[in-house]
């Protein structure tokens, strides 16, 4: 008897010390995030994502040691990864993420600069040297079959996969009645970080296709007019400029010459001020979406932070389903990789005839490796020339896209003073200066074409979000994670500050075609 129960005994003291690196791997996340486990159906998603990790890299290699030291080894990755995103855009990992990694990879540079390059290289390293001594030192546990891998997965992935899909509507209710405030940093630190990334993906998914009904284009205008009359045609021009805000606000000594047509179109056109974004130093196209659409965060849900992810891949009524009914041409230009965010599927759903990326721009100047704000205008430019008063251009730059340290321009004068700040700080806040130069320029291109008879239009002009300068900020102790706006017609006299949110945008830029700033605020006061 004894010696039957001696190799079923050798066998669970390997599977005892693997799950328990595994559970220790878990309570560094609730330690890191300060969250402390309490019974809840939250305590059980939290601790399901470690244990499903374990239990299959365990049953890939048949080496349950090496499975819980993986598991502890991703644990405390994944720990560092959302700290950092924490400290660089103050907010932790949402379930997007993970989908957006893929595209991360194929476009690093514009997310991978922030974490700390040797850090990371160094802890790769370490892993992979891990793993092959790991698996070369440990005797199977159990005779190891490939079949057993492949035949875990697919029944793991059916059964859950079939869960959801009959039940996302009702898990969905439930997960709303534990008190999730919506915050994905208070969150993850009440109810921990894998069972905040599996509610909020549950809820999200459960509610998804109501509120998409909910957000239908409708069959014609969705905004009432001011007036009687329908306002002339005339092309409309908007333009999302990445991480601009007015950057004389950081520091009193700043040249207050430094943006001249940002200045002469807030004084000549119809409004501007400060604009309330979802986001700041990332996430572009939550401010994006909330411009185009007029939707507020509630009425997306948890697809929120990233709408173009599962929730615009359904028509949704916007801005250009608006111009499109009333017989305008919709175009949108991004001079980046068509594919990123699925930019590509996302815009005809959002209204737009005709969606333009990167491969428009061949042979176009660069800018800090992108494509200038220059020549994004020069073909706004020629899009309002070809298509006459009927068209609608939303054009999404890149120019000013961090990363603005390490190789690259330099800017061509000093163009700040001494604010305090350290040197690389100091270069990186100039060279995005000098973007935000080159950001000016294109509006006095575009107000010039504008401006021309026979094609005077209308034009609107806002930042995604502030730059990713969170050290920078805090040293100059600035606060305001606002961005500015306006709006500009030639025909306009003089400008009324009005400071609005994202989603607002929409409904001024409607209203500003009747050129009456107090129209507006009637319309916007109900």
């Amino acid at each position: 008897m004894l010696s039957e129960l001696a190799p079923m005994a050798s066998n669970l003291l390997p599977v005892g010390v693997g799950g328990s690196l595994a559970f220790c791997g878990w309570i560094v996340l609730r330690v890191v995030r300060g969250s402390w486990p309490r019974w809840s159906v939250m305590l059980l998603l939290d601790i399901a994502v470690p244990f499903m990790c374990f239990v299959m890299i365990a049953a890939a290699t048949s080496s349950p040691i090496f499975a819980g030291a993986m598991t502890f080894s991703l644990a405390v990755a994944y720990s560092y990864a959302n700290e950092a995103k924490l400290r660089v855009l103050a907010e932790p990992v949402v379930f997007t993420d993970f989908f957006l990694a893929f595209d991360i990879f194929r476009h690093p540079r514009l997310a991978l600069p922030f974490p700390n390059k040797t850090k990371v290289l160094l802890a790769a390293i370490g892993a992979v040297c891990f793993c092959v001594l790991m698996v070369s030192l440990e005797p199977p546990a159990w005779r190891h079959s490939p079949w057993l891998l492949v035949s875990s997965f697919s029944l793991l992935f059916l059964a859950l996969w079939e869960i959801v899909r009959r039940n996302s509507t009702h898990a969905a209710r439930y997960l709303r009645r534990l008190g999730l405030a919506g915050d994905p940093a208070h969150d993850s630190a009440m109810f921990g970080s894998l069972g905040t990334l599996l509610a909020y993906g549950l809820i999200a998914k459960g509610e998804r296709v109501a509120r998409q009904a909910a957000a239908t284009p409708a069959g014609g205008s969705t905004l009432r007019s001011v007036s009687p009359q329908p306002p002339a045609a005339q092309p409309i021009v908007l333009v999302q400029c990445e991480s601009f805000f007015d950057v004389r606000r950081l520091h009193a000594a700043i040249n207050s010459d430094l943006l001249p047509n940002f200045d002469q179109c807030k004084r000549t056109g119809l409004q501007w001020g400060r604009l309330d974004v979802p986001c700041w130093g990332a996430n572009t196209v939550r401010t994006e979406f909330a411009v185009l659409s007029g939707l507020s965060g509630d009425e997306i849900g948890f697809d929120r932070f990233d709408p173009y992810y599962r929730f615009a891949r359904a028509p949704i009524r916007s801005l250009a389903w608006q111009l499109r009914a009333e017989g305008y041409r919709t175009i949108c230009i991004h001079p980046f990789d068509p594919t990123f965010y699925g930019r590509n599927r996302v815009m005809p759903n959002l209204g737009f005839d005709l969606f333009l990326g990167e491969e428009a721009f061949d042979g176009a100047a660069r800018s800090n490796g992108y494509v200038s704000d220059v020549e994004v205008a020069r073909k706004i430019a020629d899009l309002v020339k070809t298509h006459g008063p009927k068209v609608f251009v939303f054009a999404i730059t890149m120019e000013n896209h961090g990363p603005w340290l390490g190789a690259g321009e330099l800017p061509t004068t000093n163009l700040l003073p001494e604010i305090g700040l350290p040197s690389g700080a100091k270069l990186a806040l100039e060279r995005y200066v000098q973007s935000l130069r080159n950001a000016d320029e294109m509006l006095g291109i575009l107000t010039a074409t504008l401006s021309n008879e026979g094609t005077e239009g209308l034009l609107a002009f806002y930042g995604d979000h502030l730059p990713a300068f969170r050290q920078t900020f805090d040293t100059l102790g600035f606060s305001d994670l606002r961005s500015d706006y306006l709006i500009w017609s030639p025909a306009s006299a003089s400008a009324a500050r009005r400071d609005i949110a994202a989603r607002e945008l929409q409904a001024a830029l409607l209203q500003s075609r009747f050129g009456d700033v107090r129209s507006q605020r009637r319309c916007a006061n109900g």
